[in-house]
């Protein structure tokens, strides 16, 4: 059974963490599964948008526990050391292929994502959550730190000291707490919730595209830059979005009085 599955839905491609009777749980091969669908939906190039979900009962439980307790029974440290690293690249190589994509992103949590799944979640652009969703930092629990880009992606939406609140409670966010946050964007009903999480997706494929691409890059940006180099990079962005394609028919369509249509 592939760890990772890739299906598609018009121009929505949709990523499906596969191992739902081990809690989706994050190992070798899943995270190359996972660099992989975004290496083919890169290559693929018809996709507008970017579904990340999981089959079962929970989103990720993060890093497989039974693989680490597996190999460190092995007893030599030097190769389990090895083993951790390799997994966490691994994983570390999936994340950048998905942020790598000039797509939206959006994560469909209908259950637990900790650890690694947080992580997994929080790097997408949006987090639709059904009412059962939780948020599970994890790692200080079993004496880790993060990966996964939460220490980047978590202060950047709570704030520096409430993350490093969340990270040292260490205690599970329901989705009610979890939107307070800003850690979900949207709660969905358990009932439909694919179905309605694919509808958004559909309709964010409907955006134009390489807008969307540019604001992300200017968000990322923002934290690190001041007001006057900040300006540059959007003066920068909307010149050269103002002269493609997908400008000219908001103009248009917005003179019609019609719907725009876009397609860059």
């Amino acid at each position: 059974m592939n760890s990772v599955t890739l299906d598609w839905h018009d121009a929505v491609a949709i990523i499906s963490l596969n191992r739902p009777d081990a809690a989706n749980a994050i190992n070798n091969d899943l995270a190359d599964a996972l660099r992989e669908a975004a290496e083919a939906i890169a290559s693929d190039g018809r996709a507008r948008a970017v579904i990340v979900r999981a089959e079962g009962k929970m989103f990720s439980g993060g890093g497989d526990i039974g693989a680490m307790l597996a190999k460190r029974a092995e007893g030599d440290p030097a190769a389990y050391g090895a083993f951790f690293k390799a997994l966490v690249e691994g994983f570390h190589a999936g994340i950048r292929a998905l942020r790598a994509l000039d797509l939206p992103l959006v994560a469909a949590v209908n259950g637990t994502a900790a650890g690694g799944g947080m992580s997994l979640a929080l790097a997408c652009d949006l987090v639709l959550a059904s009412p059962r969703a939780k948020f599970v930092p994890a790692y200080p629990g079993i004496g880790l730190s993060t990966d996964g880009g939460m220490s980047w992606s978590l202060p950047r939406i709570v704030g520096p000291r409430k993350a490093m609140q969340l990270l040292i409670e260490n205690k599970p966010i329901g989705a009610d707490e979890a939107a307070r946050l800003g850690l979900a964007s949207a709660i969905l009903p358990e009932e439909g919730f694919d179905a309605a999480v694919l509808d958004r997706a559909a309709a964010i494929a409907r955006l134009p595209r390489k807008a969307l691409s540019a604001l992300r890059d200017l968000i990322d940006a923002s934290a690190g830059n001041s007001l006057g180099a900040q300006l540059d990079l959007e003066q920068q962005a909307i010149t050269r979005l103002a002269v493609a394609g997908d400008a000219m028919e908001g103009l248009d369509a917005f003179s019609a009085k019609r719907p725009p249509t876009f397609t860059d």
